[in-house]
């Protein structure tokens, strides 16, 4: 492997994605070839353009393995052996409705609130408030509420990172509450949902959705239900039961 294309690795190690462009440039302009074009798709500014990069790279080398790899994850996927022409041919994904989005969000936090508890309860993070109770003290009993709600609001967080971003990385877009109301998130590249698009969706996106609620609101007028974490992971929200019927 060329200095260039380790240094290129390098910089995509530490997501230095301005640098691995300009270091892929100078490799695609001097020495043209199946994996310096799959490295230049690792640091591509769009979809598009990762896409192109990685057919130049299998029209260079028909059997470069990562290239190959990378673009059938890149495909939507085309259940029941359907061609091309067929999937192309299909109805989109049915939308899921805002408010069975709202309904699973409630199963989800649900759940969340019971382990949340459990944890607490198991660390004996609860037996300071219920001391409290039988104290005469209006601020010894405030002190101790406030603690333990401190205390909860930390665990909860905590929890609900794990949960969210674990469960959707191995379901592939579902939690619980999804689950049971037979909805998923999907991304609109086709690709599978991945560890970084849990955390980008659903701890980051979350965060911010929830100023004012204004994230979640957005979704009510938006074309394609997207809130604003959505937007972020480029996500969207479907029927399972218009894909499992097709």
């Amino acid at each position: 492997m060329s200095d260039r294309r380790q240094d290129i690795r390098r910089a995509l190690d530490r997501f230095h994605m301005e640098e691995a462009r300009a270091l892929a440039a100078e490799e695609l302009a001097e020495n043209p070839s199946a994996e310096a074009y799959y490295l230049a798709s690792l640091a591509a500014l769009n979809h598009g353009q990762r896409m192109d990069y990685l057919r130049k790279a299998l029209e260079l080398d028909a059997e470069y393995a990562p290239a190959v790899e990378e673009l059938a994850d890149m495909q939507p996927p085309q259940p029941g052996g359907k061609t091309k022409r067929d999937a192309e041919a299909a109805p989109a994904p049915k939308l899921a409705g805002i408010s069975r989005r709202f309904l699973a969000l409630i199963i989800d936090a649900f759940a969340i609130a019971i382990v949340t508890v459990a944890i607490m309860a198991a660390n004996g993070a609860m037996e300071p408030l219920y001391a409290a109770l039988y104290e005469t003290d209006d601020a010894a009993v405030a002190a101790a509420f406030n603690q333990f709600q401190s205390d909860m609001l930390g665990v909860n967080l905590l929890v609900s990172a794990l949960y969210n971003v674990g469960l959707m990385t191995w379901l592939n877009g579902q939690t619980l509450g999804k689950l049971m109301l037979r909805i998923r998130v999907v991304k609109k590249n086709g690709r599978r949902f991945s560890v970084i698009d849990g955390l980008l969706r659903n701890v980051f996106g979350y965060t911010i959705s929830q100023i004012f609620l204004l994230g979640y609101l957005w979704a009510l007028y938006d074309d394609e239900q997207q809130a604003w974490h959505d937007k972020m992971a480029g996500t969207v929200v479907v029927d399972e039961r218009q894909r499992a019927a097709g």
